[in-house]
């Protein structure tokens, strides 16, 4: 079945499964791409997709402004690593905002750090141990990130159902991902919350 899909903070990752047998109107956006097309061309083409072929952009809006202007809903959206930069102020909002480019059954793929998992290394944490530069790598990394950069929002399993279900307009799927490998790290908490 032909299927829309927004790639949050996309970077050189393509969504996770996507299916290569069924035509993809794919969005990948980040404000990182040299070569981009812009979201009113994107609109349009999306006006005219016939569905029977394979359409990949690349767009270098903000999120945000993204969703906020346009006027495109999407089968499906991932967000990889990026929900954890969205403040703890901006989360609901940011999530209603996926509501707004989503329909009744949409799902959203979502990867963030867990921090069940990071506040059990810190706890086991030893200087001693031949792996400390490793391990502190990782934890600063993903507690910290670079100052122009923070992560700005924490999320365990429990957070995850809280915050998308919160206000009845998404239900995060039971089989939750809370020890994900990805890109190396197997400390991501994966779930997948879908449209109501």
């Amino acid at each position: 079945m032909p299927t829309t899909v927004l790639n949050i903070a996309a970077g050189k990752f393509d969504p996770i499964g996507l299916d290569a047998g069924d035509p993809t109107f794919l969005v990948n956006l980040d404000t990182m791409y040299y070569m981009h097309t812009s979201p009113e061309e994107i609109e349009r083409e999306r006006s005219q997709w016939t569905k029977t072929i394979d359409k990949k952009f690349y767009c270098t809006e903000d999120a945000v402004t993204f969703m906020e202007r346009t006027q495109m809903t999407f089968d499906d959206v991932c967000i990889y690593r990026y929900l954890e930069h969205v403040s703890f102020a901006d989360l609901n909002y940011f999530i209603y905002l996926l509501s707004t480019i989503t329909k009744p059954g949409s799902l959203i793929d979502i990867i963030v750090p867990n921090y069940e998992i990071l506040a059990k290394l810190i706890l086991q944490d030893d200087p001693a141990d031949i792996n400390f530069e490793a391990d502190n790598i990782l934890l600063t990394t993903e507690l910290l990130n670079e100052p122009s950069c923070p992560h700005a929002s924490i999320w365990t399993p429990e957070r995850a159902h809280y915050f998308f279900e919160l206000e009845g307009r998404f239900k995060v799927r039971r089989n939750m991902e809370e020890s994900f490998d990805f890109d190396g790290r197997n400390i991501y908490l994966r779930f997948i919350a879908e449209r109501l």
